[in-house]
């Protein structure tokens, strides 16, 4: 048991080992949704399963410091793990949230947040934007992810000599250029974390399609690199070939058919897979320089994972599910989408957004879609990302960025407001460091908005058993995994964030998705633990 020195209080404890009794307070009763106990855990399906308790007196901590203890236990095969606890009231933006995150579907990055352990509050605080800078060259931040703890950004550059580079974030508006494409090519459309390893792939960006001219630099990309640790970079292949597998008949003025720009790509049940821009289908990464082909035949745009299954966005409209080999499901067209470039998985669902109405839409099954209406006044959604219990948008052609309030969007700000420029883009999300980064066309830069406070541990978090520790600390968030400090907020005025909602405290789900895995002896504190007590309860 905890030290009975500490300053926190133990105001709930289930062990789940039995069942679903509280052994510290049973006025703070669960209501059971669909979830299991058996071996000593609580098993959540991550479909529908979650745990409910009705707000108490005993779950107000208003202003003041709590904690939260578990075990929990993932699959490897578990891309999306979900929400662990949550009590937030989604019409005010007040509350706290605590999962493991992963943004899937954001345009051409695809995955720049793979299982990241998130913990957050708010009140409905305004936010603030803040401008990093511009990498080098940039005209256009073609991709941004958190891999092994570091933001990392993809850029396209304009000029005939220039090539896209990669770069690393090292603070207070400093990037670190990790190399150019070694290909030769404009652009880093994408970037992913696969193994704890960094992937990135190469590209051949036309610029005309946002009304600034033919590219200057026409050297073909295609190409995946993996970059070690040690800067070098490895060539594992062109996705397709030389040739497009089958035939494209789509062309963009450079030649048709040829594999010039690898879209996007993902990691689902530990397996990579890309999509090739200038050709039909996806590719599924075999090892060496090897890709194998799975269809389907349509040009495709990104990937989301919904449900543990892979889904597939198109340039044309249409949403495919993959059923394996190169079998796939037709999803229907979301609205009158000729473009369906970004995904997110918020309360469960799944959500995208089109061109040329810049709707959001949300699957309903089958073929069928509900739209959620137009993003403000704009043309395209373009980058999706959950950040702090919200789907924020970036969009075309003002580079807005909005944040959907239940059925409602709120204008969040311009953040590239380049004269002279008919198509300006917000392309490129990523959450790191607590905070909500974006990547802009044409002005290059990368901006973050802070809303709340969130404490963010930007590793994937590792399949198997974990012990969790959130705890809010006066001015500090903090997050702990195994006994070890993990990430750690901004600082806040305390007094500035009271939580109470009467909302319920929700087990295994969220403004995410359900929690796939085991949950095991979860505590609730009022006070925050010092670290010698998490060190201590991670040993349990």
């Amino acid at each position: 048991m905890t030290p009975k020195t500490s300053p926190a209080e133990l105001i709930a404890h289930w062990p789940f080992s039995a069942d679903f009794e509280n052994v510290i307070n049973e006025q703070l009763s669960l209501a059971n949704h669909n979830v299991e106990v058996t071996q000593k855990a609580a098993h959540f399906n991550g479909r529908d399963s979650f745990l409910e308790i009705a707000n108490h007196l005993a779950l107000d901590w208003g202003k003041d410091d709590f904690s939260i203890s578990v075990w929990i236990e993932t699959e490897a095969q578990s891309d999306v793990i979900g929400d662990l606890l949550s009590k937030y009231d989604s019409a005010t933006r007040r509350g706290w949230t605590l999962g493991v995150i992963t943004n899937s579907g954001v345009t051409s990055t695809a995955q720049p947040n793979y299982r990241h352990l998130h913990f957050g509050i708010d009140n409905g605080s305004a936010g603030n934007w803040t401008d990093h800078g511009r990498p080098g060259n940039a005209v256009f931040i073609y991709s941004l992810a958190a891999v092994g703890g570091k933001l990392y950004a993809g850029t396209f550059e304009r000029e005939a000599d220039q090539t896209g580079h990669l770069w690393r974030y090292e603070g207070n508006d400093q990037w670190h250029d990790c190399g150019a494409t070694p290909d030769g090519s404009n652009g880093i459309p994408s970037i992913v974390d696969f193994g704890g390893e960094l992937y990135c792939a190469s590209g051949r960006y036309n610029p005309a399609g946002s009304r600034l001219g033919e590219a200057q630099n026409t050297a073909p990309g295609g190409h995946v690199y993996r970059v070690a640790s040690d800067g070098k970079w490895i060539d594992c292949g062109v996705p397709g070939g030389k040739d497009a597998v089958p035939e494209s008949t789509f062309t963009t003025g450079y030649e048709t058919g040829k594999a010039d720009e690898v879209y996007s790509l993902t990691v689902f049940r530990q397996k990579l897979y890309a999509t090739s821009f200038h050709q039909r289908g996806a590719y599924v990464y075999e090892g060496g320089t090897e890709w194998k082909y799975i269809g389907p035949d349509e040009r495709l745009m990104s990937f989301t994972i919904y449900k543990d299954q892979l889904y597939t966005l198109v340039n044309g409209g249409p949403v495919y599910r993959y059923n394996g080999d190169e079998d796939w499901t037709l999803c229907g067209t979301p609205g009158a989408s000729d473009q369906t470039y970004a995904a997110a998985t918020y309360r469960g669902e799944l959500l995208v957004g089109t061109w040329p109405n810049c709707e959001v839409l949300r699957y309903d099954g089958g073929e069928k879609w509900t739209s959620f209406g137009r993003v403000g006044y704009e043309m395209e959604v373009m980058a999706m990302a959950l950040y702090n219990a919200k789907i924020y948008f970036g969009t075309l052609p003002m580079a807005n960025v909005w944040r959907l309030d239940d059925n409602d969007y709120a204008y969040i700000g311009n953040i590239d407001n380049s004269p002279e420029v008919y198509l300006r883009r917000v392309w490129s999300m990523a959450v790191y460091q607590g905070k909500l980064f974006a990547g802009t066309l044409p002005s290059g830069k990368v901006l973050s908005y802070e809303a709340g406070r969130m404490a963010t541990s930007d590793m994937a978090l590792p399949p198997g058993r974990h012990h969790i520790a959130a705890v809010r600390d006066g001015d500090m968030l903090r997050l702990y995994v195994d006994g070890k400090l993990a990430a750690q907020s901004s600082s806040f005025d305390s007094s500035e964030f009271d939580l109470n909602t009467e909302q319920p405290l929700k087990i295994g789900f969220g403004a995410h998705q359900y929690f796939k895995g085991t949950m095991s002896d979860l505590r609730l504190y009022r006070g925050a633990l010092q670290a010698d007590e998490i060190q201590q309860l991670s040993q349990y």
